[in-house]
């Protein structure tokens, strides 16, 4: 990177940042209103059926792609025009595919019908991943965020009145279908004459070998991710994998929601200077693991009222799920951000190694937990993360002469929020509102130490794009 080039990127990773958390935070607030609306409305059943479709359709979507939407990334040429036509066609092929073998899933009444619904709903993912991609590699998400939040709100509108009448599964149904064709529809029009379409089809074999690894990664993250839904199932009931949602999406609601999507572009952009590479990942970790911290702290000691507020009292059951599901996010932080890094060093095969022994693992003790001690067992077999540890050795290796700085910024996220959330524990009762009160107040007084410790750290990495912006200018001043 040159240096008139590198602040700036930092000035749009800086904006990226904004939008992409200021969108999160109203996208969280649309997600807790139409949670707690649909729980009201929808029976846990219909949210089983509905969830095991839409994990069914993420994971065609992986292979739709074959890796090419995230070599996208890193891609040069920038191959928009020949990704997109590929990613539609297959996509396209898919459904088809989806629809005619839809009856093999029958073993739930509804499952087949609501799959070949869902099915067109892999062509709409192949336009925007596209697209999107274009907005996130260029650092110009805050083009697109007020998008983000619309879709949301249009997907909890649409859900909450189709369930008021009655449609049950297909309240999710039409709500994912109508939001994500609509949340398209604007990205094509905000990118229309900006991004290069050029479709170049002799390029598609070096594309798929450059991204085999990235396409064998990222199945087996869609399965890392959801085969638990499928496990619960084969031991249980449709009923039970609702339940097991519920606390799965509470639980893993900030960690999935709070984007590191700013950082990978950003490590793009800083690949070829290593000591800026290291910075950019470690505040990009320090970001993400905040908000898991405070979520994870707020939720196990407030189990009983977050269930009850959000989804009423025939959820009882999500409750100790949850107490165990939501600490599960902090021990894995490094498996995303640290995923991100290997990506951009074309490390494909470790990280995949990464991923694999998770999934082993996640399998495994799943199966066996599960047949236990029913789902209570499957969410204690997601603390199994052995491709973890191989991943934390490996990110040490990019903070070569900086570990100890790494560490004890870590270590400093997890400590400094936990003495406010301890004392709110000791002093008030277990199960009642005055302490779900304070603990939103420790949340806050948390979040405010954090800052107060990191934000120096942020001032001065964005401040020396900032000096060397001004050098920059010096220097043309000087050669004019």
């Amino acid at each position: 990177m040159t240096g008139a080039a590198e602040p700036e990127a930092k000035q749009r990773l800086l904006h990226s940042t904004v939008s992409a958390y200021a969108t999160l935070f109203v996208r969280l607030i649309i997600a807790f209103g139409t949670r707690y609306v649909l729980a009201r409305l929808i029976l846990p059943s219909d949210l089983g059926i509905y969830e095991q479709a839409l994990r069914l359709v993420v994971f065609l979507s992986a292979v739709r792609d074959l890796g090419l939407t995230h070599q996208l990334m890193r891609d040069p040429r920038e191959s928009y025009g020949t990704v997109l036509a590929w990613s539609a066609g297959i996509g396209a092929l898919l459904s088809l595919i989806l629809v005619a073998g839809a009856g093999l899933f029958s073993y739930e009444p509804d499952l087949p019908q609501v799959l070949r619904a869902m099915s067109i709903w892999i062509v709409i993912d192949a336009v925007i991943m596209v697209y999107r991609t274009y907005f996130e590699r260029r650092l110009l998400i805050r083009d697109i965020a007020g998008f983000e939040v619309l879709r949301a709100l249009l997907f909890g509108v649409l859900a909450a009145l189709l369930a008021l009448n009655g449609a049950g599964v297909w309240s999710f149904v039409g709500g994912e279908l109508a939001s994500s064709a609509t949340f398209a529809l604007f990205l094509l029009w905000r990118a229309r004459g900006r991004i290069p379409l050029t479709l170049e089809m002799r390029r598609i074999p070096a594309l798929l070998r450059a991204s085999r690894y990235l396409f064998v990664v990222w199945v087996a993250f869609q399965i890392f991710n959801y085969v638990d839904y499928y496990i619960v199932r084969y031991f249980s009931s449709s009923e039970v994998v609702g339940y097991y949602a519920q606390a799965y999406w509470l639980a893993f609601l900030v960690p999935l929601t709070l984007t590191v999507r700013p950082l990978l572009p950003a490590l793009v952009e800083f690949r070829h200077d290593k000591a800026e590479f290291a910075e950019t990942l470690r505040l990009g970790t320090l970001v993400f693991l905040s908000g898991i911290v405070l979520a994870a702290y707020f939720l196990f000691f407030n189990i009983e009222k977050a269930v009850l507020l959000l989804f009423g009292e025939k959820w009882a059951e999500v409750g100790p799920l949850l107490r165990v599901l939501c600490l599960v996010p902090l021990v894995d932080v490094f498996t995303t951000t640290g995923g991100e890094a290997l990506k951009v060093q074309s490390r494909d095969r470790l990280w995949l190694t990464t991923v694999v022994l998770n999934m082993t693992a996640l399998i495994a003790l799943g199966l066996l937990f599960t047949y236990q001690w029913g789902p209570i067992g499957m969410a204690w077999a997601n603390f199994a993360r052995l491709g973890s540890m191989l991943m934390l050795i490996k990110i040490f290796g990019i903070f070569a002469g900086q570990r100890r700085k790494l560490v004890l910024s870590l270590a400093q996220v997890y400590l400094l929020p936990l003495p406010f959330f301890l004392a709110v524990a000791a002093l008030l009762p277990a199960d009642s509102w005055s302490r779900f009160a304070a603990s939103a107040a420790a949340a806050g007084l948390g979040a405010g130490a954090l800052l107060l410790r990191f934000l120096p750290d942020y001032r001065r990495f964005f401040r020396r794009a900032g000096a060397a912006s001004d050098a920059g200018d010096a220097d043309i001043g000087t050669t004019s």
